[in-house]
């Protein structure tokens, strides 16, 4: 037994390991708070602006900006500084802007500017706690914990989403800055969790002082020379990218084609969603069994089969099933990414290298998701998913034959099966 895996043997499993569910917990409140206050977002632009879908547009752009602008300095910053307190100061932010989108809704006085302005802060605030808890859950669970703890987070996420939604509009409902206040309760335990951390989170370049450019090309020059990394982020951005023509095509081919009424949109989404929690609570249970090559390139050939089959599919339930069994495999590549990701980054680097990817796929997502609606526009719902499926099925070829891609497998102190029940 090596030494890494008689500490895993020692360290307590993830239910009686203290740190992590201190900060599991508080940044799970966080993420319900995060989906409630979101979904409510373009409902208030709406009634402020008296019903402007270009103010809508808006809002949901306040929200993505910050995707691609606020990203790279955060992995620099979160490797300078000591996470825990990153952590903190942006729930306490995040505290003061939730609680000023309350207060001047109840009070009538949010004016169109100050949302957006609010909006681009709790977004940005939500990526750099995001970006500095990835790198610190490294430190607070040995290596063999790893695929268990983020299989917790990425469920973590799929609860939010799945609850956070409706719980907000519900609140919305009953009283217009209720959802607001809730999610400021959540990033106030947060922080107070985050106060009784043990572990210590600083990083060993906390003291140094460098031009970001510079920080940010050590990441570059280090990821440059990782093959299977380098040769995985593209091939994600671009399965991703093609993920928002099913998205988009669902709604079309429902409402549109098919003369579904809207609210089968959301039985669809809600079916889905439960097979990405799924996903996220056996991504381990794969992990053990297959290696991150098979993973990848098998789980993208399976996108492509039932991309194809939704294509010649009817009705809400069919379509909600085929699209839950897409979100399961996503998840399940969700957390062997990340695992991946996590395990062969050095900890100076965990929140440059982690901004840096999250940039590339942002990106391709936003051109996925605009070249989406031109193609929809064009083909149509059934026409669109074929050609989608056609490209997935490309992109699950060339991954195969990348040599750094078949050959690339988690570390074995970091696999399943080297830990005890989590």
């Amino acid at each position: 037994m090596t030494a890494v895996d008689e500490m895993t043997v020692a360290a307590p499993p993830l239910r009686h390991n203290r740190d992590f569910l201190l900060l599991w917990t508080g940044n799970w409140l966080q993420f319900f708070g995060s989906r409630m206050s979101g979904v409510c977002y373009p409902l208030v632009a709406l009634q402020i602006s008296g019903g402007s879908a270009q103010a809508v547009g808006l809002a949901s752009a306040a929200a993505v900006l910050p995707q691609a602008v606020v990203q790279l300095p955060a992995g620099v910053l979160v490797d300078r500084w000591d996470r825990r307190a990153v952590m903190r100061w942006c729930a306490l932010g995040r505290v003061l802007v939730l609680g000023t989108v309350a207060v001047t809704v109840s009070r009538g006085g949010l004016g169109m500017g100050l949302l957006l302005a609010l909006i681009a802060a709790d977004a940005s605030l939500a990526i750099v706690a995001s970006l500095a808890e990835r790198a610190a859950v490294r430190t607070v669970v040995p290596a063999g914990h790893l695929p268990a703890a983020l299989s917790q987070n990425e469920a973590r996420g799929r609860i939010a989403g799945l609850l956070g939604g409706p719980a907000g509009t519900v609140l919305f409902t009953w009283t217009r800055w209720s959802p607001y206040l809730a999610a400021a309760v959540g990033a106030v335990v947060a922080a107070v969790n985050l106060r009784y951390l043990r572990a210590d989170l600083r990083t060993e370049t906390t003291a140094r002082r460098r031009p970001i450019r510079q920080d940010l090309a050590d990441a570059l020059r280090w990821l440059r020379g990782q093959q299977a990394l380098r040769a995985m982020l593209p091939v994600v951005t671009v399965s991703t990218a093609l993920l928002q023509v099913v998205m988009l095509g669902l709604v079309v081919m429902l409402v549109k084609e098919q003369g579904e009424p809207e609210s089968t949109v959301g039985l669809v989404l809600g079916i889905s969603g439960c097979g990405g929690l799924l996903g996220a609570l056996t991504g381990r249970w794969f992990m053990a069994r297959l290696h991150l090559s098979a993973l990848l390139v098998g789980g993208l050939a399976l996108w492509a089969a039932l991309m194809a089959a939704m294509a010649w599919s009817t009705g809400p339930v069919l379509l909600g099933v085929l699209f839950a069994v897409m979100n399961l495999i996503g998840a399940v590549f969700g957390v062997a990414t990340a695992v991946y990701q996590v395990t062969t980054t050095p900890q100076e680097l965990q929140g440059r290298v982690a901004a840096l990817s999250g940039l590339v796929i942002a990106l391709g997502t936003s051109v996925g998701a605009f070249a989406a609606g031109k193609l929809l526009d064009t083909w149509g719902g059934r026409s669109s998913l074929l050609g989608t499926a056609a490209g997935m099925a490309l992109t699950a070829l060339v991954a195969g034959m990348v040599p750094a891609v078949r050959r690339a497998r988690i570390p074995a102190a970091s696999r399943p099966e080297t830990a005890e029940t989590a």
